[in-house]
């Protein structure tokens, strides 16, 4: 394959943006949970604890997660155009 600046950029990139990202989450983990993204994402979402129901946003949000997994994945493992 020809060298690209592509085939540079997405290694790093994909190491670096790992890395930004499970730092701090790690690190908030063990000291302070409620520094966490899961924490950040339930205080967004209104979630103050164990619920039964979910509201507008809450499915609106799992639908966008599980859209952008299943074409991610279809996209870098199966090849499919996107």
């Amino acid at each position: 394959m020809k060298p690209t600046w592509g085939l540079a950029y997405w290694e790093w990139f994909l190491i670096l943006a790992s890395l930004a990202f499970l730092v701090p989450e790690v690190f908030a983990i063990f000291t302070n949970s409620a520094n966490t993204l899961s924490d950040f994402s339930w205080y967004e979402l209104g979630i103050t604890g164990r619920i039964n129901t979910h509201h507008f946003s809450w499915w609106v949000s799992l639908f966008a997660w599980w859209t952008f997994v299943g074409v991610i994945t279809a996209h870098i493992w199966f090849r499919t155009p996107g």
